[in-house]
């Protein structure tokens, strides 16, 4: 229940940045929206590992047939979450720059843990810190060889024009990988740290208190050493991964950076949040089951939003909810749009919705949280999986049980 409760604070936050913090205006909107920014993404992605965890084996590692039967069901559902993530970019592609899908991310992040579901918590968490300290630069390295003429950039060009990912909605190998957004070479440490917490006794109020500990060591380590070792000069960007030719900006945590001190501040942050929400969880009983039916149905309620989102920009409404100044005067532009592909969707006359459409508009972030609720409770009354969850389960399942069962 707790974890159950950890994502759906994960997955608020994401309802938070792209919809506007409900019930909120003013200073605390700020403040909330900017702490959301990025470590909403470390809580989602470090859950991902811990589910990797509890759906093989827990505490204890699987062996021998087991483990190859782990292997596999991570390893199918990790397509299913790739070709799912895919659609959903494709559908969602009005949104442009304000939205990038996170499933296929996610996809490539699950197929990239199968080979260390086989360690115990210690082997995962020395995976982690190396993946921490090397990802990140190597990727930055191998982004700047691929921007240069060099033959990993024909490798990439050639790829890209036949990887059906990258040709459908810009999502391919490489940019999952490396180019991307959320890319797995800088994002997987935080998926083995959660694999890792999985691997270890959740139900133990020592354990909590220690995660909690080391979490907030990260975020201080994380945070505090990036602000003491960042140049004076040119700030790095706001958001997204450090572009090539500015290695310096390496050093720095901001959001969605990827960097080796953005993954120990937000994934500190991270730990902070599951730790609160397990302790939380069984100190209150069923006050926090709304959260939890909420939280168990994450990939459900991540593509309604995204969904909701292409509406509300296509509709035209989306700088009704309170977006910042300079975005709410893009998306008012109407002709006088610049003919960018990367560009959201505005109405090009510049209209602004009114009636129903204009009052859902305005209130999204209450409306979606309300409905949120109201869905999930619902829903939860008749199924125990939402929607796309029982769907993904049911391709594992269907693609598994037809492997043929070794005899004896």
């Amino acid at each position: 229940m707790g974890v159950d409760v950890a994502r759906f604070v994960a997955v608020f936050g994401m309802f938070c940045i792209h919809f506007g913090v409900p019930f909120t205006t003013g200073l605390p909107e700020v403040w909330a929206a900017q702490f959301f920014s990025g470590r909403s993404t470390a809580l989602f992605t470090l859950l991902a590992g811990v589910s990797l965890a509890l759906m093989t084996g827990r505490a204890t590692p699987p062996s021998g047939s087991a483990l190859r039967d782990a292997r596999l069901r991570v390893a199918v559902r990790a397509v299913a979450l790739l070709v799912l993530g895919l659609a959903l970019a494709k559908a969602t592609e009005a949104t442009g720059f304000l939205l990038t899908v996170i499933i296929p991310f996610y996809g490539l992040y699950f197929l990239l843990a199968v080979p260390f579901l086989r360690l115990r918590a210690r082997g995962l968490v020395v995976a982690a810190a190396v993946s921490a300290a090397v990802g990140p630069q190597l990727s930055f390295v191998l982004r700047g060889w691929i921007a240069a003429d060099t033959p990993l950039a024909g490798l990439v060009s050639l790829v890209n024009g036949v990887d059906p990912g990258h040709l459908l909605a810009d999502e391919g190998l490489f940019d999952l990988l490396l180019l991307g957004f959320y890319p797995a070479a800088s994002y997987l440490p935080l998926v083995l740290a959660g694999l890792a917490v999985g691997r270890m006794d959740l139900t133990s109020r020592w354990l909590r208190l220690r995660l909690g500990a080391v979490g907030l060591v990260l975020s201080l380590v994380g945070y505090q050493v990036s602000f003491l070792l960042v140049p004076v000069g040119p700030p790095a960007p706001v958001e997204g991964t450090i572009p090539v030719g500015h290695p310096e900006w390496l050093l720095a945590a901001n959001a969605h950076s990827g960097t080796t001190f953005e993954l120990l501040g937000s994934g500190g942050i991270a730990l902070i949040v599951l730790a609160l929400c397990l302790e939380l969880a069984d100190r209150t009983g069923s006050a926090l089951t709304p959260l939890a039916k909420a939280g168990s149905m994450a990939l459900t309620l991540y593509a309604a939003h995204a969904l909701a989102l292409s509406w509300q920009i296509v509709s035209g409404g989306w700088p009704l909810s309170g977006v910042p100044e300079d975005l709410a005067h893009l998306a008012s532009s109407g002709p006088s749009l610049p003919d960018d592909p990367n560009l959201p969707w505005f109405p090009r006359d510049g209209h602004e919705p009114t009636g129903l459409t204009a009052f859902v508009n305005t209130f999204m972030p209450e409306v979606f949280l309300i409905f949120t609720f109201a869905f999930t409770c619902a829903w939860r009354r008749f199924f125990r999986r939402g929607p796309l969850e029982a769907l993904v389960s049911d391709i594992v399942r269907a693609v598994t049980d037809r492997r043929p069962k070794p005899t004896h």
